[in-house]
């Protein structure tokens, strides 16, 4: 009797920025990876036979209870001994097997005399100790195979004219007050600020819904998951690779970029993949290039999944990936960063499921914040309160926002950015587009008279705000909800962010 074993590392982003310093974020997402790609393929045995691994799930397939007890308890030992929690789901169906993966092992550290561990305030140490043992295992280390190896996959194809592979690596340290986290923060433009990109592909749980109801056998049913999950890997990999390579070009070409300090033999980069695996993944990014980097991998993602496009019988031979980005400052902390990028994330993927059309894929969407504090609410909540309101003189809910977009939608954002952003041109100077957002967050008359102000200098401004001429205007009319929006500010929102960029505030 064959049995599905399913394995699940509970809160593997709990895991990863368990504590909130770089360089141990870093280690820990490179055991995660490690633990996915060689650990698990390695407890491969005749009785249990692996199918697949990535971002921190996988599944086995083995002969007997007796075999899932023993690979299980290898399981156990390996999760253990970086200190991860694991959970299994066991059934003789797959499907079965994967949603029910309650069964915890939760990891419980040895424990010793001293102080709680003084790296990460976690463990009691020994006397003496500088950390707990299973927190050294994640403290990056730029030699060591385990974090050069996640380093190395993603850099295979990522290049700057003259030089090789080997004298590039991601940031892993930007406090400028350490002595490796000056580069860092010079990859980042000394701004003290990054994106936080978050991706995850779209509709994998139809392309398993589908299968069922095509009535595969156990043993088709068993190769197209193993198949599936492998490419899906790939071509997640493929997609990020090309995101970075974008991103590492256009930033090599940047004047930042040719002033980059070669420090033993190596040069920095702006960009730091924390997760990539099975359809996710997670970046830090100097915030300039996070929009290039989501865009590269949005292309790449596509046309990589239609190359196999057998495997995706759902949605008509083809993927898509959608992101949620936040531009923060560095100092607000990761495990709070990370879930609020994700939230993003899944904005944006209800924004996919409602433009989805039966039988096709969902497009690919983006949903983006920017913080400047470290006070934080909620997306919607931060947007209700700041971009969307009732207009008492013409009884109509105004929104200054419309995101999410699909990426089809973002085009015209773009534009509109560059519209607005030429300053060297005059096309509109900065102390207007100030006054933009602050002007339309008033009533009907204050913004008709705004209009009326910038009428005779910005003529082009004053066509996209007139709302006496709403059809020529930038604004968008919804008479059944009775409200109307505009991407304007939206645009301005991406300007701005570009803008924080260009002074430094770290020397």
């Amino acid at each position: 009797m064959n049995v599905y074993l399913c394995y699940d590392v509970k809160g593997i982003q709990s895991f990863i920025f368990k504590i909130p310093k770089l360089k141990y974020i870093v280690g820990g997402s490179a055991l995660i990876d490690q633990f996915d790609k060689e650990t698990m393929k390695n407890l491969e045995s005749t009785g249990a036979k692996h199918i697949f691994s990535g971002g921190g799930k996988g599944t086995f397939l083995c002969e007997s209870d007796a075999a899932v007890k023993e690979l299980k308890q290898k399981i156990i030992v390996q999760a253990h001994a970086i200190g991860i929690d694991i959970r299994f789901g066991q059934d003789e169906n797959f499907s079965q097997a994967a949603q029910h993966a309650d069964e915890l092992y939760s990891f419980v550290p040895e424990m010793h005399d001293g102080y709680p561990c003084p790296e990460s305030g976690l463990y009691p140490t020994k006397t003496g100790e500088k950390r707990h043992p299973v927190i050294q295992k994640r403290l990056y280390s730029r030699g060591e195979k385990v974090f050069r190896r996640f380093e190395d996959l993603l850099l295979l194809d990522v290049l700057i004219p003259g030089k090789s592979n080997n004298e590039l690596e991601f940031f892993h340290n930007v406090n400028i007050e350490d002595s490796d986290g000056k580069d860092g923060a010079f990859a980042l433009g000394n701004r003290n600020r990054w994106a936080v990109v978050s991706m995850d592909g779209n509709d994998m749980g139809m392309q398993f819904r589908t299968q069922v109801k095509n009535g595969l056998s156990a043993d088709e049913m068993q190769h197209w998951i193993k198949t599936m999950s492998k490419e899906l890997d790939k071509i997640t990999m493929a997609a990020a690779s090309a995101g970075i390579q974008r991103v590492v070009s256009e930033w090599a070409g940047s004047d930042k970029g040719k002033e980059a300090v070669v420090k033993d033999g190596i040069i920095t980069l702006p960009i730091r993949p924390l997760v990539v695996g099975g359809d996710d993944i997670v970046v830090l990014c100097h915030s300039s290039y996070a929009v290039t980097f989501v865009k590269e991998v949005v292309r790449t993602f596509e046309e990589k999944s239609l190359e196999k496009s057998e495997l995706w019988p759902a949605t008509n031979g083809k993927l898509t990936i959608t992101a949620g980005i936040l531009y923060t400052p560095v100092t607000l902390p990761l495990h709070t960063a990370i879930p609020y990028s994700e939230s993003l994330l899944g904005s944006a993927k209800g924004r996919g499921r409602k433009n989805m059309v039966s039988g096709e894929a969902s497009p690919a969407c983006i949903d983006w914040e920017q913080i400047t504090d470290t006070v934080v609410d909620t997306p919607s909540a931060k947007r209700q309160r700041e971009l969307i309101f009732f207009d008492e003189d013409i009884q109509r809910i105004v929104k200054l926002t419309q995101r999410p977009y699909t990426m089809e939608e973002f085009t015209i954002v773009e534009k509109m950015a560059r519209e607005y952003g030429h300053d060297r041109n005059r096309k509109l100077p900065r102390t207007i587009r100030h006054k933009i957002f602050p002007a339309l967050k008033k009533g009907y008359a204050e913004r008709l008279a705004f209009c009326a102000q910038i009428k005779k200098n910005h003529p082009d401004l004053f066509h996209a705000i007139n709302e006496f001429d709403m059809a020529k205007s930038a604004w968008e009319l919804n008479s059944e909800k009775d409200e109307q929006s505009i991407k304007l500010i939206d645009a301005l929102m991406l300007l701005e962010e570009d803008s924080r960029m260009e002074k430094e505030t770290v020397k």
